[in-house]
């Protein structure tokens, strides 16, 4: 079931044309289930559409449900957009550098045909001001009890959109490697701010490797699902073919070896030959098949301490506390 889920992402994505076999009457309620659980239910739903056309129809209930599930993602899509472009505006306003990173900021590189598919996750800004700042902004929207820690500040406006302000591009609760990870991202400025489509987002070479960095954070924690690392498929698509350098000339595989996630990275290449059908020859990092399962399990049975505590001992050690 697992490879017929995976085949009916790429047909989704538009890498294959159609499964490889069709799936029984209660297979597609099993298929229906694991987009749910994976926050892909949407663009599976494309999948499906496109299957019509070949005579693979899924049950009427378990289509309908289907049906139901993207319409309610389309809408919220265009009301989470329009809240994180109102964001951006009001701290632009108080001179603040902002750019919008992961969730809303990835879902532009989907495409005016899965855009609005895409599961939204809630609205991240990562902020250049400093963490007091960022306190004061939210205060004077007119709200006092703020949730916050030392890298990320709740806004708490909208019950159903989560919102916050990251005055880290993206933490890690290693101390050194946050602070290799917040010197990176310093040097490396000038691609987080760009202008597209009304927002301000980081380059595409620049949200490849914070993309890849949330990943390996969130691994550790237990919570990645296919919509992130669907999220990775986009971009390394937006970026393929293209010359992709930081400060120094540095390319995206010294980028996360400098970070300190190479081999993790290799692993998520591997992810994108086998579950999203890329050819490794367009891949940044050559493809590295025990890491790359590793994190596959990870995300398609749940959370395994052991295995992972066995491949990052110091890491999870750490996080463990």
């Amino acid at each position: 079931m697992d490879k017929l889920f995976y085949e009916l992402m790429q047909v989704a994505i538009g890498q294959q044309n159609c499964l490889s076999r069709g799936p029984e009457p209660e297979e597609w309620l099993v298929l229906y289930q694991k987009a749910l659980k994976q926050h892909v239910v949407g663009i599976c739903y494309r999948g499906v559409e496109k299957l019509f056309e070949f005579g693979l129809r899924a049950p009427q209930e378990v289509s309908l449900d289907w049906m139901a599930g993207a319409e309610d993602i389309r809408s919220a899509n265009v009301l989470t957009d329009k809240r994180a472009a109102v964001l951006q505006q009001k701290l632009t306003e108080r001179k603040i550098y902002n750019t919008l990173l992961l969730g809303q900021g990835v879902a532009h590189y989907y495409g005016a045909e899965l855009k609005d598919l895409r599961q939204p996750s809630g609205i991240d800004v990562y902020v250049d001001c400093g963490h007091q700042k960022a306190v004061k902004f939210v205060q004077q929207t007119g709200r006092q009890d703020i949730r916050q820690n030392h890298h990320q500040v709740w806004i708490d406006a909208w019950e159903d959109t989560p919102a916050s302000l990251l005055t880290q591009v993206v933490h890690t609760k290693s101390l050194w490697k946050n602070e290799v990870a917040q010197r990176w991202f310093r040097q490396n400025r000038e691609q987080l701010y760009r202008e597209e489509r009304g927002f301000v987002l980081p380059t595409s070479s620049m949200h490849v490797v914070v993309v890849l960095l949330s990943l390996y954070e969130q691994t550790l924690y237990g919570h990645v699902d296919m919509r992130q690392l669907m999220d990775c498929f986009f971009i390394l698509k937006k970026v393929q073919g293209r010359p992709v350098t930081f400060k120094g000339e540095q390319s995206v595989e010294g980028a996360v070896k400098s970070l300190g996630i190479s081999r993790f990275a290799r692993g998520v290449m591997w992810v994108m030959q086998e579950v999203f059908a890329v050819d490794a020859a367009q891949l940044p990092l050559k493809p590295l098949e025990k890491e790359g399962r590793l994190l596959l399990q990870q995300v398609m049975d749940g959370r395994r301490v052991w295995p992972l505590v066995k491949c990052y001992p110091i890491q999870m050690m750490w996080n463990l506390l």
